[in-house]
């Protein structure tokens, strides 16, 4: 345990999908960072389990609850990934940087060149896995040591690129840009 905790690179964390991977990354971000707020999306039974094992913060199955979010994770199935995607300027009310966790880019990318420019999206896809999927098998070191791919397209700044390094770094994984 580190004596002083890192400041936040993200104040406010939206996951939406607790699954695996989701719900390793929702304990990851309250285990490095506990003055982050975790907003959890999903069913109301995942949400429960979740909050059993205090890897979110706020629970609901309303994407509403992400307006302050400053980053947004899609980390559901893609199909649903990409009508969450269509549907967040509607629930994030300022800037965000919004990425998610699948494995399958092009239909994502192409949803998400609709967003407005306060939403910015940048592909990613952690190489983290393990033998079974779902929340009960979360874990907050499930990214250690391995790789994290971003798939930013050209419209993406330097800055945001290096904030979203930093937090997968502090998660301990590798990120690396695929182009």
């Amino acid at each position: 345990e580190k004596d002083s905790p890192q400041r936040p690179i993200f104040d406010k964390v939206g996951v939406i999908g607790l699954g695996l991977i989701g719900g390793s990354l929702a304990l990851a971000v309250r285990q490095t960072w506990p003055t982050s707020l975790v907003i959890g999306v999903d069913d109301k039974e995942v949400l429960e389990k979740a909050m059993i094992l205090h890897a979110i913060d706020v629970a609901s199955h309303d994407p509403v609850v992400l307006a302050e979010a400053d980053l947004v994770v899609l980390a559901a199935p893609v199909r649903e990934n990409i009508r969450l995607l269509k549907e967040l300027p509607n629930h994030v009310k300022g800037s965000a940087i919004v990425t998610d966790v699948s494995s399958t880019k092009r239909m994502i990318v192409d949803a998400a060149n609709t967003l407005p420019s306060r939403l910015i999206f940048v592909g990613g896809h952690p190489l983290g896995g393990a033998p079974r999927a779902g929340i009960e098998f979360a874990r907050a070191d499930l990214f250690k040591g391995r790789p994290w791919l971003f798939t930013p397209t050209d419209r993406i700044s330097a800055a945001v690129l290096d904030r979203l390094f930093e937090f997968v770094k502090a998660l301990g994984a590798n990120s690396h840009v695929i182009e």
